[in-house]
């Protein structure tokens, strides 16, 4: 066998053993409207990931930071909590109304109805390789009544 054929045939069959990895989808991202200067809001979306992954960090330019909060609503034992880091499981992982969310924190300006609100998903896999998904999370719903005479 000629050396260029074998190195050909070296290289096919590594890349064949290596596993196949694509990034996370980030689908139906939506949050409700809120003022600038807000305490928090809370965003919504679906992961979907080909292998476990760990999600490390989420980043918006609208919030101080984002808080990844921990919650299963049929354990009402546990109340909601704050981690630093998720470990999610290949397949489909939900930050839900009423379950799991991501808050946005200190909101430096407003999120108004049908305004797109970047969101960055910062992942690391099993070999501790970075991963960044970006999406943008709709707003919709109603903007709060402000109180009468203000």
């Amino acid at each position: 066998m000629s050396r260029p054929l074998a190195l050909a045939l070296g290289l096919a069959a590594l890349a064949a053993a290596a596993p196949a990895f694509a990034t996370p989808e980030i689908a139906n991202a939506w949050m409700r409207p809120a003022a600038a200067g807000a305490a928090s809001a809370d965003a919504y979306a679906d992961v979907r990931a080909d292998a476990p992954l760990t999600l490390v960090a989420v980043r918006t330019p609208v919030a101080r930071s984002v808080e990844i909060v921990v919650h299963d609503p049929k354990d009402r034992a546990n109340p909601p909590r704050v981690v630093e880091r998720l470990a999610l499981p290949a397949g489909e992982t939900r930050f839900a109304l009423k379950g799991s969310v991501l808050r946005l924190v200190d909101l430096a300006s407003a999120v108004a109805p049908g305004q797109l609100v970047p969101l960055a998903f910062e992942f690391v896999d099993a070999s501790g390789a970075r991963i960044v998904a970006e999406t943008k999370v709709q707003v919709r719903g109603l903007v709060a009544a402000q109180p009468a005479g203000r």
